[in-house]
């Protein structure tokens, strides 16, 4: 469970990266007004919509017969959104929407499509629902539509209710979400992809209880969108990795994953590619080296720069030649086929030249 400020920070990332948020909390606790405060804080529209008093087609579209075809006419709130450039969309008491209108969601959660309508990049959905003890006659949340968000439990504290009183509601907790770069974005991929690589059954777990697919659960959506989130957040800010990995890929694999990330310490990508051979143990277990390599080849692919991908290499070979050829030739295969125009394979990685010409990648690799 979030405090108001942990959760504010939490939402900033994932609108960040693109990923939609759920607010749970108890009836009353401020959902609505928190998001009609954020948004008043950024300047932008903040547009409330109730999947309980919509026709699916106010989310998927109307369709329309013109003169050159049928259309899916977007709804007024959608329009209103395009018109502002973008801001907040808030769905309101999610979980009395019926199935028919949470599958018509589908499409506006994630690729913020709305009928023949796309919605601004940079768009917030946000959508708020009460815990299932709390929320008599309404719906179970669908399955797709569930792996679809961040869960984000909070509850206000008596403090944060008080501040709230006294400013209207107007002036939520500052984030602490931070902006990214290259560097972060291939720290975070790099523990997730050697975590998943340790633990393959956490890349897809289902949840085996019909009761929990309402909730956070992992799959290689929710793992993509945490990959996208985490950059964003301060790596002391336990509270608030905390509550973005519980709310993608649920409590059971999120304790796994924060454990696992915990002990790796894995090293700052960019020091390993300006010194390979010292700034990690290459004869580590073979998890650690696939996840410090993944890092690595994230890096590079993400700079998009022929010197980014030629230095890439080394850390490669260094591996290669420490006893771990198979690691690192997995990882060339990665590298090469990312590879800029008109980059070229130092000579020193011409062990892997084979391998390469087997993947048919080593006309490319040249």
């Amino acid at each position: 469970m979030a405090d108001l400020a942990t959760a504010v920070t939490v939402l900033d990332a994932n609108g960040r990266a693109g990923v939609p948020s759920l607010l749970i909390s108890g009836p009353g606790m401020g959902k609505s007004s928190l998001v009609r405060g954020l948004a008043a804080a950024d300047g932008v529209l903040c547009k409330t919509v109730l999947g309980s008093l919509r026709e699916p087609s106010d989310f998927a579209g109307l369709p329309v017969v013109r003169e050159n075809g049928v259309t899916l006419e977007a709804p007024a709130w959608a329009k209103e959104l395009v018109a502002g450039g973008g801001g907040y969309l808030f769905l309101d008491e999610l979980t009395t929407s019926p199935p028919a209108v949470q599958a018509a969601m589908l499409a506006v959660a994630l690729d913020l499509t709305v009928g023949d309508v796309q919605l601004p990049k940079g768009t917030r959905v946000i959508a708020g629902a009460n815990p299932p003890d709390c929320a008599a006659g309404g719906y179970e949340l669908e399955a797709p539509l569930a792996n679809r968000f961040c869960h984000v439990e909070f509850t206000p504290s008596v403090d944060e209710w008080l501040d709230g009183m006294a400013t209207g509601w107007g002036a939520p907790p500052a984030s602490r979400a931070v902006a990214t770069d290259e560097q972060r974005v291939a720290l975070v991929r790099s523990s997730i992809t050697g975590f998943v690589q340790r633990n393959p059954d956490a890349l897809d777990a289902f949840p085996s209880s019909a009761a929990k697919t309402g909730g956070a659960w992992p799959s290689r959506r929710t793992w993509s969108m945490l990959a996208a989130v985490l950059p964003h957040l301060r790596e002391d800010d336990n509270a608030a990795i905390n509550t973005a990995v519980f709310g993608l890929i649920g409590e059971g694999a999120g304790v796994e994953f924060l454990e696992w990330r915990r002990s790796a310490d894995l090293p700052d990508p960019v020091a390993v590619v300006e010194n390979p051979d010292s700034a990690f143990d290459w004869q580590s277990r073979p998890d650690l080296v696939w996840a410090v390599l993944s890092g690595v080849t994230a890096w590079a692919v993400g700079r998009g720069t022929v010197e980014a991908w030629r230095s890439a290499w080394g850390p490669l070979i260094a591996a290669a030649e420490a006893g771990a050829p198979d690691v690192a030739g997995a990882a060339a295969r990665t590298l090469a086929k990312a590879r800029p125009a008109k980059a070229t394979v130092p000579a020193s990685a011409r062990r892997f030249a084979p391998m390469l010409t087997a993947a048919g990648l080593m006309e490319a690799a040249a």
